[in-house]
């Protein structure tokens, strides 16, 4: 083994550091300085693995425009189309509006709220993505707890957790989602045919653990505060412009592409164009001429994950490197070897999958697990391919809530708290991550084992 076939692996594990601690460096004999966050960190570590000669050009583009069922820019264009259209709508006020609904509808019942707060984060997630979930409803539950004089620690748990678990229903729910099932050429509705159930059984599975967890920590009644929610709504025709909008892509989305006739990508694109077009005309010419409205579309824009795109394709580039380099290969084989039967599988993988999410973030490791799985030294069965896949799915979801690093989501969500002065710690999230997740993992397992031993 030579220096060149250890600077992939080293190198993508500095990469997942480097993302994890997003560290602010001085550039030498200069007083500027640089964030290394999550875009730049793996555009780093495909410079460095060009510097020592271990990736060429081809290695490039296989990491851009893909191999083995995965196309890395389809990927991308699908993320950032979907996301334009899900900022615009939450940049109209639509989410705060329906949240305000539900926490009203709890009557000020502290109980009920928590319960409110899960299924609200559970059917945000349906729709849009646990990002959005985390960057929409961790403020509300913030100023709901203030005003009311509660804890806000089991409320945003409920929040956070429902948001990872309901993701991993739709093949839009999580960019996770949409590279592993690419990896084996699932559709929309394939997707939500093995995925739609085990998701419920496991929301179920943790609002009851969070439920148990949480049920005395929790007021019997709380303050309520007198706000109206349709305050919430700045812009009421274009909330329901793109809820119409967004609700048509996705039934678009349920056909084959050859219906279509044309790719997913395609379509999204068509439909955040249409949703760009609006804005323009919306907020440039129809909207009051304020400075507020006039820098709407810059706003929309602005909050579109743009570092998406570095940090998904330098992903690809380097684990491209490491399949060329055969660590996949060498994986592949020893992953092999310890599957047995379909429940076996199932649930081993997604322990594996949500463990290694836990701690190299769920991203990373899809794209790395995916590789793994498309390697010819990964000599199992269809049927045990295909549900080491969707295992994979589910631990890329889940493994989202044992720590705080296991997805982006999480980092943003700590940030959005630190910023408010709410302090939760590592050890104290992972602790009711771990002991909800078993349950969860386990509940989910076996539906998803139980639906590949009767519906293939």
């Amino acid at each position: 083994m030579n220096l060149l076939s250890v600077a992939p692996i080293l190198v993508f594990i500095a990469t997942i550091f480097l993302v994890f601690k997003h560290p602010i460096v001085r550039i030498p004999f200069t007083r500027r300085h640089i964030h290394i966050d999550y875009g730049l960190a793996p555009l780093l570590g495909v410079l460095v693995l060009m510097l020592v000669g271990s990736i060429n050009l081809d290695t490039i583009s296989r990491g851009i425009l893909g191999s083995d069922m995965v196309t890395p820019y389809a990927i991308i264009i699908l993320i950032i189309t979907l996301s334009y259209i899900c900022v615009s709508l939450d940049y109209t006020g639509l989410f705060e509006y329906i949240s305000l609904r539900f926490a009203q509808a709890s009557k000020g019942q502290g109980r009920r709220l928590f319960i409110y707060f899960f299924l609200l984060s559970s059917l945000l997630t349906l729709v849009t993505d646990n990002d959005m979930v985390v960057l929409t409803m961790t403020p509300i539950i913030f100023y709901f707890s203030q005003r009311a004089r509660v804890n806000p620690v089991p409320y945003l748990i409920a929040q956070f957790f429902a948001a990872n678990i309901l993701s991993m229903a739709l093949y839009i729910g999580n960019p996770a989602n949409i590279i592993a099932a690419d990896s084996i050429g699932l559709t929309f509705l394939e997707f939500s045919k093995w995925m739609l159930i085990p998701s419920v059984v496991a929301m179920i599975t943790c609002l009851s653990v969070l439920v148990l967890i949480f049920w005395r920590k929790l007021p019997i009644r709380t303050e309520m505060p007198l706000v109206d929610p349709g305050l919430a709504i700045k812009n009421k025709w274009g909330a329901i412009f793109g809820t119409v909008l967004f609700i048509t892509t996705i039934i678009l989305m349920s056909f084959s592409t050859s219906v279509l006739g044309m790719p997913l990508w395609a379509l999204t694109s068509i439909s955040a164009g249409i949703m760009v077009f609006f804005d323009i005309i919306y907020y440039h010419f129809v909207a009051p001429k304020t400075v507020e409205q006039r820098s709407s579309i810059s706003t929309i824009v602005s909050r579109v994950p743009w570092k998406t795109i570095p940090f998904v394709l330098g992903l690809f580039i380097i684990v491209e490197d490491l399949v060329s380099k055969g660590w996949t290969d060498f994986l592949a084989t020893q992953l092999s070897s310890t599957t047995g039967s379909i429940f076996a599988i199932v649930l081993g993988f997604m322990f594996l999958t949500a463990l290694a999410a836990s701690f190299m973030n769920n991203r990373p490791m899809t794209i790395f697990f995916v590789r793994i799985f498309q390697s010819s030294s990964f000599s199992v069965s269809a049927v045990g391919r295909m549900g080491s896949t969707l295992a994979l799915i589910a631990g890329a979801n889940l493994g989202a809530n044992l720590t705080l690093v296991g997805a982006l989501a999480g980092i943003m969500w700590a940030s959005i708290l630190s910023e408010k002065g709410i302090q939760i710690s590592f050890s104290q999230f992972s602790k009711y991550g771990f002991l909800a997740m078993i349950f969860v993992i386990i509940s989910a397992g076996l539906t998803l084992a139980l639906e590949l031993t009767f519906w293939i």
